[in-house]
């Protein structure tokens, strides 16, 4: 039987500071790791930092400079010297182009010699070498909402991205069919080749915290059950941190006793907020709580009156579906990855309307019903995206054997 070497490179050190990318995807190695996959479809991991990692399926680890020619170690010299001396950077870009160029050429050649034939990037790489390959893919953010500033820094590597190195995967997995359909409505991409899998809470769903020990937990962040939203993103401009606080100013007028806790890593705009902050004299009334971890996620979501989330950026994210499925309310901007993730569940606002976002959070204040239970948590789930997955893999197996 013809067995298809898929190769998936993984790091030795993914950033926990990296959000939900960082649950994401070391959440989707695990399961991949942890599958025992159709017969045609062998699975590899590949560490290009010479680092041997723990895992169940193969692992082939290599440095692309592992065996340097005197030709790599002179280019590299160079290069350092010039990036010290400041001068002279066309001659360094040129240098630096150069060398990638050999790395990626010691690549392939390592892959061919171990007969991997497609690779898999669990999240979206902006590779430059040619060589088969499916790939993940979040969002196409610089096109389809406003143009923020980490848009516009980043702007010309997004554009390149989109243009000459997505339109050559074999694959594209988005994590929806609203985000299927963005990436086919701003590209010219055959969608035959984007395929849905679905996204997926992150584990802090299958915590497990004794109820004595959220009390605790809470305490050390001075908030109360029921008395404070919840809003975990980072600190990117899209994420709209502002109109959340304009709102919670309003709900104070009604509710001054209520808390409104951020969570996340600074992503070059906390400084802003925290400013903003300030500017209204909210100081005591909303806390930056900082990077925290699942557990103490688990008990913010276990005890907030909603998760807000006022993001322009969708087409999905993954704390409304962790909310939904710990039975909190959520309150979210009106985007149709939203929708299809959430439902009936979930309640949307436009995230350019921040009295309207008031009331509503005023009215989770003052439920007159129950919350009704989550009616969708087994359409996306890990196990759903592993299934998924084997079948895509299984057609790129079909599509791959045709060629050398």
């Amino acid at each position: 039987m013809h067995k298809l070497k898929i190769g998936i490179p993984i790091n030795a050190d993914y950033n926990p500071n990296a959000g939900g990318g960082y649950s994401y995807i070391t959440q989707l190695i695990e399961a991949i790791d942890n599958h025992h996959f159709n017969d045609e479809i062998a699975i590899v991991f590949i560490n290009y930092e010479g680092k041997q990692l723990a895992t169940k399926h193969q692992m082939l680890s290599f440095h692309p400079f592992q065996k340097r020619s005197s030709a790599d170690i002179f280019r590299k010299a160079k290069i350092l010297l010039l990036k010290k001396s400041g001068i002279f950077k066309t001659w360094l870009n040129k240098l630096e182009l150069q060398h990638a160029e050999a790395r990626n050429a010691n690549i392939v050649k390592t892959l061919e010699a171990n007969e991997i034939k497609v690779l898999l990037y669990t999240s979206p790489e902006r590779h430059a070498f040619n060589f088969p390959f499916i790939t993940i893919h979040w969002d196409i953010g610089h096109l389809s909402t406003y143009m923020f500033p980490e848009f516009v820094a980043d702007f010309k590597n997004r554009c390149g991205y989109y243009q000459d190195i997505l339109p050559k995967a074999l694959f594209i997995l988005t994590e929806t069919e609203a985000g299927k359909q963005e990436l086919a409505n701003y590209t010219t991409i055959n969608p035959a080749r984007i395929e849905v899998m679905p996204i997926f809470p992150g584990k802090v769903i299958t915590e497990q915290v004794e109820q004595q020990a959220q009390e605790t937990i809470l305490q050390n962040f001075g908030l109360n059950n029921k008395k404070f939203f919840i809003y975990p993103a980072q600190f990117w401009a899209h994420k709209n941190h502002t109109l959340l606080i304009d709102a919670f100013e309003t709900l104070l007028t009604v509710h001054p006793d209520t808390l409104l806790a951020f969570t996340g890593s600074d992503k070059g705009n906390l400084k802003y907020i925290k400013n903003y902050i300030q500017s209204r004299h909210l100081e005591e009334r909303v806390k930056n709580l900082g990077f925290i971890s699942n557990t103490e996620l688990y008990t913010l979501y276990k005890n907030a009156v909603a998760l807000v989330m006022p993001t322009f950026l969708g087409p999905s994210n993954m704390p409304p579906l962790e909310a939904a499925n710990l039975n909190c309310q959520v309150l979210v901007s009106d985007l149709p990855g939203h929708r299809e993730l959430l439902g009936s569940y979930a309640t949307y606002f436009d995230p350019l309307d921040h009295k309207s976002l008031s009331k509503l959070m005023i009215s989770a204040l003052e439920p007159t019903t129950d919350q009704a239970s989550f009616s969708n948590p087994n359409a996306f789930t890990i196990k759903n995206a592993i299934q998924k997955l084997e079948q895509v893999l299984l057609k790129t197996a079909s599509i791959r054997k045709n060629w050398l």
